[in-house]
């Protein structure tokens, strides 16, 4: 009887202590596991906070460039479409780009509103065109006798047309 009770004692004994050891290595694995999600929020966190930065950064910009774009209408400052068409004319006297845009105006395409020149620049800008910046020199070839394959070029990724008179 001792020897049962001495042996149940021993195992109740081991199961225990394998318990408590059991229970040691689960809180040091919850502790690990803690501690890898800690990180992962943090870096969440980073991420999310520079997101946000750079968001704000676009905002803050685009804001300034309204906000030029409200002064300088405010003091009547022209800016040039996007896609507008610059002709220009180097060594041309008023008449000669009187001349010009006279015959651009007859050209097909063209949007006689958007029509403009500016004397001391020597240029001609044209707002709107429907076609091809060639299509237009080839137009004002046959409108202006002054305008020839030899003396006109068009730059496309420019968007220009000069002229040399």
């Amino acid at each position: 009887m001792k020897r049962l009770l001495f042996l149940t004692s021993t195992i109740f004994l081991f199961v225990a202590v394998a318990n408590a050891q059991t229970n040691k290595a689960d809180r040091a694995i919850n502790k690990a596991n803690n501690s890898v999600n800690s990180a992962t929020n943090s870096v969440n966190n980073a991420s999310a906070t520079g997101a946000n930065a750079v968001s704000a950064a676009a905002n803050s910009a685009s804001q300034a460039k309204n906000l030029a774009d409200q002064v300088s209408n405010l003091f009547g400052a022209k800016k040039k479409p996007e896609n507008a068409i610059v002709i220009k004319v180097p060594g041309a006297n008023r008449a000669r780009l009187k001349e010009l845009c006279a015959a651009l105006k007859e050209c097909p395409g063209v949007d006689a509103k958007g029509l403009d020149y500016d004397d001391g620049q020597q240029t001609i800008t044209l707002d709107r065109y429907k076609g091809k910046l060639n299509d237009l020199l080839d137009d004002l070839e046959k409108k202006a006798p002054m305008v020839t394959d030899n003396n006109a070029h068009a730059s496309k990724p420019d968007n220009t047309i000069t002229i040399n008179l």
